[in-house]
């Protein structure tokens, strides 16, 4: 049975101050006389007139889950609700149910959501040395080195459309093959740049490195650039190819700046909704025929 409310409970107590008879009371708020000389009592001996809290049965996997399922939780973020129930009854001998472990989620503030994704590949240690190393190097003489592709099928995946209704796009159904883009970024923009309709390989960056980077290169400069497959084979090339008192070197696994190339890129102003012929003459400055090679 719930107790009476705290309200209803002052309110009892002020009519009796009022000075209203007893009955009049039990009536008005359809409580017994033992429950007003209870009301009484209990305001005189704590001054006032809280209800008790009812005790209830003590969980025997409550406390439990909740010092150990944190750890759990860390060390297996995707599993399901009914891994995380076999996990637990392996490591602690005790069965719990997919309804108890995600009561138990839910209390830790724990929600569940889409991962954010990095590479497994990733080397901390050699990116904390990189980035300790970059900070003695002048960031005006850096040439930043990447690549992207694009097709003519990017479109925004979202769209505005009335509550209850399907917001509709189109795109080609035969989106032909990728365009490629392989340029150099730097504080005063971007750089020298080549496009070619598929994908790149070592050979292509060869080509750029020889005919399209290096004679815009000055003395001091430093090219950076990843261990893309496509590049990695290219260090030759580059050492060989590069002006005299230019440096070059390599980003530690997964690096952060291709982004950066990509908002400059075609795909991303196609997204928008600029149509191709327009932006690409852009970046055919330097567009070379690769079958002269």
């Amino acid at each position: 049975m719930r107790a009476y409310s705290h309200d209803l409970r002052l309110r009892v107590l002020r009519a009796v101050d009022q000075g209203q008879s007893r009955a009049e009371i039990v009536n008005m708020f359809n409580v017994s006389l033992a429950t007003i000389k209870r009301y009484l009592k209990l305001r005189c001996e704590t001054g006032e007139v809280l209800a008790k809290p009812i005790p209830g049965r003590l969980a025997k996997k409550g406390a439990a889950l909740q010092a150990g399922l944190k750890e759990l939780l860390e060390a297996h973020p995707d599993a399901t609700l009914e891994q995380h129930c076999l996990q637990w009854e392996a490591e602690h001998g005790m069965k719990v149910s997919p309804a108890t472990i995600s009561r138990a989620i839910c209390h830790l503030g724990w929600t569940r959501k889409k991962k954010t994704l990095s590479a497994s590949e990733r080397d901390e240690e050699a990116r904390a040395a990189w980035r300790k190393q970059a900070e003695t190097l002048d960031a005006q003489q850096l040439v930043f080195l990447d690549e992207c592709g694009s097709h003519i099928a990017l479109t925004p995946l979202y769209a505005r459309a009335p509550k209850g209704l399907r917001a509709y796009g189109s795109v080609p159904r035969n989106r032909r093959a990728n365009v490629t883009l392989v340029a150099s970024l730097s504080l005063q923009g971007m750089g020298e740049a080549l496009i070619l309709d598929g994908s790149a390989d070592t050979q292509v960056f060869e080509i750029y490195i020889e005919r399209v980077l290096a004679p815009s290169l000055s003395p001091g400069q430093i090219v950076i650039m990843d261990k893309f497959s496509v590049f990695t084979p290219g260090r030759k090339c580059a050492r060989s190819s590069k002006p005299k008192g230019v440096v070059s070197c390599f980003y530690p696994p997964t690096p952060r700046i291709s982004h950066q190339l990509k908002r400059r890129s075609p795909s991303s102003k196609h997204a928008c909704g600029v149509p191709r012929h327009e932006h690409m003459r852009h970046y055919r400055k330097p567009l070379l025929n690769l079958s002269q090679r």
